[in-house]
């Protein structure tokens, strides 16, 4: 037993005896370990990214609601298994003679479950207003008439209602005002405007910021008061968003439009 599990010497077994029954199982669990962590890596990402499509389908603001986190994770966990292997294969005789290096596995794993555990528990909960029950509120005299047709009442809304200005506007509360349910609103944004809710909702918000930008009355307020009245719920979401969209900042599109301010 020390010979093969502890100094992991798996050289000449002989696999018809008890310890090499061991030795057998020894190499079995590693070869395991390596491709379970493989697949679950593989499912984590996928499934953190599956996550964040569906919540651009449901939210117009999606900090802390979005698990990017879970996928930066999952590169460190990738680390922590190649770190894992590396110790695995140094085997427990290493360790052995040399105590203090078992501060290195010991200080670097720790570090990565805490790290884990802490952005796991800062995660807002979500789950709840993601599976709301959907209300079937069709009137199919209204869904028939031309002028009351539901993209034209969704542009209406966006458009002269300013919907959008709702800081945390959900499909939900769409879906209520224009008495229809989440999987019409959703297909009609994806296939008419190709893009999900949240794309939808913060193209008005961008316009929206830009007018603010260029007015010279609220040249005078802060960029939280404009990211407020377009809607967003932080500044730095704000940046973020206008900066995918625009390709620049607010503060040096503003600054290079100053002549156009009316």
């Amino acid at each position: 037993m020390k010979h093969i599990l502890v100094e992991t010497n798996l050289k000449a077994i002989n696999f018809n005896t008890l310890p090499g029954i061991k030795g057998y199982i020894f190499l079995l669990s590693r070869i395991v370990f390596i491709l379970q962590t493989i697949v679950y890596l593989m499912l984590v990402i996928r499934l953190s990214n599956q996550h964040n499509k569906t919540i651009n389908q449901y939210f117009s603001n999606t900090e802390g609601k979005k698990m990017n986190w879970v996928r930066n994770l999952s590169i460190l966990a990738f680390a922590v298994s190649v770190a894992a292997i590396a110790f695995a294969l140094l085997g427990r005789s290493y360790f052995i003679h040399h105590n203090l290096s078992l501060l290195i596995p010991s200080i670097f794993f720790t570090t990565i479950f805490f790290l884990i555990g802490y952005k796991g528990n800062m995660q807002r909960e979500i789950f709840e207003m993601l599976y709301e029950q959907e209300k079937d509120n069709v009137d199919e005299e209204i869904s028939d008439s031309p002028e009351n047709d539901l993209k034209t009442r969704l542009l209406k809304l966006f458009e002269h209602d300013k919907i959008y200005q709702v800081n945390e506007l959900r499909i939900s509360t769409v879906c209520e005002s224009l008495l229809t349910n989440r999987t019409y609103i959703s297909k009609l944004i994806n296939d008419e405007f190709e893009m999900n809710f949240n794309e939808f909702v913060n193209k008005y918000r961008v316009a929206e910021a830009k007018q603010l930008l260029l007015s010279r009355e609220n040249n005078k307020f802060t960029m939280e008061y404009i990211a407020q009245q377009a809607g967003f719920g932080s500044v730095a979401s704000f940046s973020r968003v206008f900066k995918e969209i625009e390709g620049t900042t607010p503060g040096k599109y503003r600054e290079k439009n100053s002549s156009k301010m009316t």
